[in-house]
This record gives C-alpha cells, structure tokens and sequence, in this order.
C-alpha cells in the first residue's frame, strides 16, 4: 500500500470510532462561581439610571413609552411642535439634595430607545397638562434660553396595564415639581 491509502484508511477508520461518554482531561476544571444575587426590576431600573444621573436617589414613577416633542416658533412657520427624535421610557426620579440645606430635587428622563441622547429635565414649578400632553419649561444651562418640551405618554384603553397612564404621571410631575419649587424657595431664604 502507498502512503496516500494509508491515510485515506485512517481518515475511514476514525470516522467508525464510537464517542466516548466519559471526557478524561489533565485540565482541573474551573471553580463553581456563585450566581450574582438576583435583582427587582426596580433595582435594575436605578442602577441604570444613575448611570445617567449619578444624583438619582429613588424612582417615583415609570411610563412605559413617551416621546418627547420641543415647541418652536419661527418667523416663517410660527409656533409649532417637533418631535425631538427621543422616545422610550420615561422615569420620574428623586435626586440628592446640592448641600445639607438643600431641598427635595426630581427630574424627568426618558432613556431614548432611537438614539444615544437621552431627555433629562429637572422639575421646577411651572408644569401644564393640556390636551394629553405635560409641558415642561427648562433654562438651558448652556444658552440660559427656555425651552418648551411636550411629553405624549403612550395609553391604552381601560383594562390594560397602561390605562390612564398620562394623567398619572402628569399628576406625579406636577406635585414633584410643586415640591421641588418648595424646597428652593425655602433653600433660598434661609441663605
């Protein structure tokens, strides 16, 4: 027989060998590791967060899915809504006070499932809820120019586990913000 043969044979020949159920190794096997401890949703939802905004101490409500339109006004067209292009789900949160004499502060922040930039707005005192939609005003801090934000917060119908979910929040927003407004009166007089 040539060479060649031999190897095609041998090819043939372990191609018949039968599995072995036992697997024999000099490798040690790798320690069991403990599974990590199981976590709620809820904390899940604020390490996440605080990701995003370390100050997040806690989460006082969830939407499920809002999108976020901004209100501009142009000489041509004149004072419309835009979508912003940030749309997800929407977390009403606490965060620290600044110092020990500083108040009860809440934002707004919608993790935005379409892009990298996400909706963050601290609540002050001047919250609206009109036609299903929460206005928000904000001060940039870049520009110190105010912006108007629109927030639409996805519902279904009566049964469903959204149903009348954007009166709930828009109340939630509201006394958030009415406390915050609070809290920095009262900061700003003690000072």
């Amino acid at each position: 027989m040539t060479p060649q043969k031999q190897k095609i044979h041998r090819r043939h020949q372990s191609a018949h060998l039968q599995p072995s159920d036992q697997y024999d190794s000099d490798i040690p096997l790798p320690p069991t590791q403990e599974l990590p401890p199981q976590r709620t949703n809820a904390e899940l939802n604020l390490s996440v967060l605080q990701r995003h905004l370390p100050s997040t101490t806690s989460i006082v409500s969830i939407a499920p899915y809002a999108v976020v339109y901004i209100f501009t006004s142009t000489p041509q067209s004149g004072p419309a809504w835009e979508k912003s292009g940030i749309e997800g789900t929407l977390f009403i949160c606490q965060q620290k006070p600044e110092s020990m004499n500083g108040g009860e502060k809440y934002s707004v922040i919608v993790l935005n499932r379409k892009g990298l930039n996400d909706f963050i707005c601290p609540l002050s005192g001047d919250i609206d809820y009109e036609a299903g939609y929460i206005i928000l005003r904000s001060t940039s801090d870049e520009t110190g120019e105010e912006n108007i934000w629109g927030l639409w917060i996805f519902e279904e119908d009566e049964g469903s586990s959204t149903a009348g979910m954007r009166e709930v929040n828009a109340k939630f927003i509201q006394d958030c913000a009415a406390k915050a407004a609070r809290a920095a009166r009262n900061v700003s007089t003690y000072r």
